[in-house]
């Protein structure tokens, strides 16, 4: 049993997706409205838990007129927590949507079986940008702690490659348009 998995097994679940939500989105503030949806915990819950958090200082609260937005608190607790809550499929997630915001990129492809610190990924496309590509591959290595391995094709390479038998094993679509 690792950390998480023991976190998961002694804590109420539901804080530990608002507390995964706000190391996941740690630049901005939101509403206890925006929580609750966003981290699929009911309202009443999330607007309890909010308040633990910031009693707690792993949130802050600032008001504004009648609303009350939180936000992520950097401090030794946070720092504390991080490690044990990151989840490493984020990282996965944060470069597929990241990447899907790139018009000239296809398809995202998982190839291979996905390890606890790396992955490999077929990224298909017309004109890649291999900058804007390698930057975010440094951003999730500098966040995550996860290396993202890359292989960019034109989409009639990969069906070639693909027909000759080149890219054996488990894939699975992470995006596609």
């Amino acid at each position: 049993m690792d950390n998480k998995e023991l976190l998961e097994s002694l804590f109420d679940r539901k804080t530990l997706k608002i507390l995964k939500f706000f190391f996941q989105n740690q630049e901005q503030e939101y509403g206890i409205r925006e929580i609750s949806k966003l981290s699929k915990v009911p309202l009443a819950t999330a607007f309890r838990i909010s308040r633990k958090l910031v009693v707690l200082g792993l949130l802050e609260m600032r008001k504004v007129k009648n609303l009350k937005l939180y936000r992520f608190c950097e401090s030794d607790h946070t720092a504390f927590l991080e490690p044990i809550l990151e989840d490493k499929r984020s990282a996965l997630s944060e470069f597929v949507k990241e990447a899907a915001q790139m018009p000239e990129i296809f398809t995202i492809i998982l190839h291979g079986k996905e390890e606890r610190e790396k992955a490999s990924l077929l990224i298909i496309g017309e004109e890649v940008d291999q900058g804007k590509i390698k930057e975010l591959i440094v951003r999730i290595k500098e966040r995550y702690n996860f290396n993202i391995r890359h292989l960019t094709l034109l989409p009639d390479q990969f069906d070639q490659m693909s027909t000759m038998g080149l890219y054996p094993g488990k894939k699975i679509i992470l995006y596609e348009k």
